[in-house]
Formats: C-alpha cells, sequence, structure tokens
C-alpha cells in the first residue's frame, strides 16, 4: 500500500505548530534573559559577573597569516 503524500493542509497545520513552539521558544528565552537581568541588578554585581564571563569564555587569539 502506497503511503499518502501529505495535502496544503496538512503542511499549513504544521507549519504553523512549528511556528506557534518557536514563538514560545523565544518567549521563554526573552524571559530566561530578563530574569537573569533582573538578577544581577539585585546582587549589583554586574561587574563581577562580566569578569566572570570574560574569564570563562576567553577567546584565544588567532594566528595571523
Amino acid at each position: 500500500m502506497k503511503k499518502k503524500n501529505p495535502t496544503k493542509h496538512d503542511l499549513r497545520r504544521r507549519i504553523g505548530a512549528v511556528e506557534n513552539a518557536l514563538i514560545e521558544l523565544i518567549e521563554r528565552i526573552a524571559n530566561i534573559e530578563r530574569v537573569t537581568s533582573d538578577y544581577i541588578e539585585m546582587k549589583k554585581d554586574k561587574k563581577k559577573f562580566e569578569e566572570f564571563l570574560n574569564g570563562k569564555y576567553k577567546q584565544s587569539k588567532r594566528k595571523q597569516s
């Protein structure tokens, strides 16, 4: 038995579901960023946190050719 190809309606529904999931993900990321920023502001640790990140994720210098 041959498998049915998806219809236009099926594709639209799946694209809509992906779009909704993406919107929800973007909102969650924005909320995480907001809460993190507010927490750092509350603790008054912005400079200390920046130094921590710079030390932890220090980029190595690339060799120039």
